[in-house]
Order: structure tokens, then sequence, then C-alpha cells
């Protein structure tokens, strides 16, 4: 005996449909998709240096990403005929990716965000917000090489968005677990929105770790502590300038990380990026980024500098030509330094002349060469090219909504 009747079904699905497509409730979500292969034969292969943090993404992300996510603003009673002032929206999204190879491909979606936010609670702080569950926490990121450098992503709980006047104010209690359940816990305290100079703006971030860790386990009980500056700046050259400055030490030795329960207290990071975004919706956009950093782990000190730009051509307001250029260096202590070069020629299909406009639609073609301490510490650990240099070529789709 079926459990409900044809009709009753029927109805249940047409009452869940209107649920989802309610006014209150917007989909969200972030799609790369692509196919490509190699001069030498074989399946796209992608060129980052070991020892990088990042790679120069244009034509040189294998596999399939996708993002989708719901926000969902609840609707409150009434109380005594006045509307509720409470602002209570919910933010979920599954993330999934997989290697593109074939139909039907095992893969498990990961919950990137999952979490309440409560505000309009306090009269004199209407912007004053509360959030528990796991999310994308303020993150800041370098668009061409998808490098997120400052980036707490995960559990917690915090307030944002409290006016100190000459700043906004968040707090983050972010506790991070390992497999014996031991745990860290990173106090997050953020100062954004201050004005320094006409159109300029600083985010400061001072962060402390502090080790919670059982009696019946030997967790490594190393505390630390980060700071993080960020500089923006508009009207540079005609686009927006983001200088960022970081240190670390301890459990926070990567300042743009969650804590690190098996860091030692020697362990440090200092780190500097800055990036020039300029769209000015004509013939030309693009950005250009540095990066460097000097990290020693176990003792073992490396740097790391890149440099990179990414261009933007537009012939009509549909067709348009994107040209990147990638350099990376590494020097690790008592080894070879290691070097590649990337470069990428991709023309496009999108809405706008926008250097950001999605969806976009590309081909591309993608060279790079590296060195002998590249070759050595396994950039072409798949064997997929005969000597230190090689070509990839294929298509991919990127949006987001």
């Amino acid at each position: 005996m079926k459990l409900f009747h044809p009709y009753i079904r029927i109805g249940l699905l047409s009452l869940v449909a209107s649920s989802i497509c309610y006014s209150d409730t917007q989909f969200t979500g972030y799609l790369r998709a692509g196919v490509g292969l190699v001069n030498d034969g074989g399946k796209q292969l992608c060129f980052q240096l070991p020892g990088a943090g990042s790679k120069y993404r244009l034509g040189n992300e294998c596999g399939n990403y996708g993002e989708f996510g719901v926000v969902h603003d609840f609707q409150l009673p009434e109380v005594d005929g006045i509307a509720s002032t409470l602002n209570i929206t919910y933010y979920g999204m599954l993330a999934f990716a997989n290697d593109g190879d074939e139909d039907g491909e095992q893969y498990a979606p990961a919950f990137r965000n999952n979490y309440l936010n409560i505000a309009g609670f306090s009269e004199s702080q209407p912007k004053l917000s509360l959030w528990i569950g796991k999310r994308f926490y303020r993150r800041h990121s370098i668009h061409i090489n998808d490098y997120f450098y400052w980036d707490t992503t995960g559990p917690g709980a915090g307030i944002e968005h409290y006016d100190l006047g000459f700043s906004k104010f968040s707090y983050g209690f972010l506790p991070n677990a390992d497999a014996d359940g031991d745990q860290t816990i990173t106090h997050d305290v953020r100062f954004s929105s201050i004005t320094l100079n006409q159109g300029g703006q600083l985010t400061l971030g001072l962060a402390l770790a502090q080790p919670n860790t059982r009696e019946t386990t030997s967790g490594d009980d190393t505390d630390g502590w980060s700071v993080n500056v960020i500089h923006d700046q508009e009207d540079v050259l005609g686009g927006t300038n983001s200088l960022t400055l970081q240190w670390g030490e301890g459990a926070l030795f990567d300042p743009g990380a969650r804590a690190d329960s098996t860091a030692s207290s020697g362990d440090t990071t200092f780190r500097l990026t800055n990036t020039l975004a300029v769209d000015t919706m004509d013939e030309w956009s693009g950005m250009w980024t540095l990066v460097y950093q000097d990290q020693t782990v176990s003792d073992v000190s490396s740097t790391w500098l890149s440099t990179g730009f990414r261009t933007v051509r537009s012939f009509s307001q549909y067709t348009s030509l994107a040209i990147e250029l990638g350099i990376d260096q590494v020097e690790p202590e008592n080894q070879s330094s290691r070097s590649l070069y990337k470069l990428t020629l991709a023309p496009q299909l999108s809405p706008t002349r926008s250097y950001w406009s999605v969806p976009v639609f590309r081909g591309f073609v993608t060279y790079a060469a590296w060195n002998q301490g590249a070759e050595d510490a396994g950039l072409d650990s798949a064997n997929g090219f005969s000597g230190k240099s090689g070509i990839s070529a294929g298509f991919q789709v990127e949006a987001w909504w």
C-alpha cells in the first residue's frame, strides 16, 4: 500500500516547491567546469610550483567545482500588532568537486556554510549581528591565482558590525579540533572600515590561539598569535589597490588560516601581498598581483615570490581575449631554487565588457616552463611531459550568482 494517494503526493510536492521558491529565499552559487588535454598526450594537467601557496588559474584549473547555496530570511510574527525588528537569516551551502574525467564520478559534498545570523536586536546598534554555525568567515583573496590569504572559514560563533564610530568591530570564536578531540581555540578580533585618507580604508585583524587539550591526550599545547593589516585605496590608475601585511607565530604561524595544533612555537610567517584591479568597462581591464612570503616551519625556512597579471581586451560587448602571465619562485633552505613561468591566451564570450562579467565561456591555450629544481621537487609528478615545459589546451565555463 502506498503511503499517500497520488493527488496528495502532488499536493505535497507543490507545497515544497512553493516554499523553495518563496520570495524570502534566494539561491547562490559558483561553478567552474572544463575539459582539456596536453601536448604530450593524456588529459589536462595543471601547473603549480611545489612550495608555492597558489597557482595562476586562467587555463590552469583541472576538474570541476561547484557551490550551491541558499539564503533564507525568516518571517517573524507580529507582537501586539507591531512588526518584529529582528532579522534572522539562514545561510547554507554545499560544495562539490571531481576530476571531470567521466560520468557518474564519486564525490562527497562538503557543508561549507550552515549557520544562522540574527540582527536588529539592539536599538543603539541596528547593524550589530550575532552568528553561530559553520561559514565562510570574512575571507580575502586574490582572484587571478585564487589565493585566499586571509581565510578562517569553518565552525564558530561571533558578533559583527559593532559600530565604534571610527570603525566596525567584529569578534569570532573559532575552535579547531584534531582527530584526538583536542582543540585550539582562536579569538579573532577585527576592526574594519577605518578611514585613513581620502579613498583609503584600513582593516586590522588581531588573533590569539589557545590550546584546549584533554589530560588523556598528548596535545602539543602550542599557542600562537597573528596580525593582519589591509589597506584598500581607490582611484589608483583608475582602479583599486589592496596592500596587505601579515605576521603569524606558533599555532597561527599561517596568519591567514585557522589555528594549526601541530605547529611548534618557533614556526613563523611574514607575508606581503599587493593587488591592483582596474575595470573601466572599456576596451582594457585587468589585475596585477605580487606575493612575498618568508616562512619557517620545523626550523626549516623558505621564501616564496610570486607576481603576475591578467589583462582582458574587449572587442565587442560579448567577445574578449584574456591574457595571463604568472611567475613563481621558491627558495627552500638547503635545496635548489625552484621557478615556474606560465602564460595563457583565452578567447572569451560573456554578457558585458567588464572584467568580472559572468557567465564566461572560454577556450584556452596554456604554456608553462620550469627549472630543474621544480622538476626535482615534483612539479611534473604525473610524468605527463617529456621535458621541463608543457602545453595544455581546452575549454572552460565559469559563473557565480
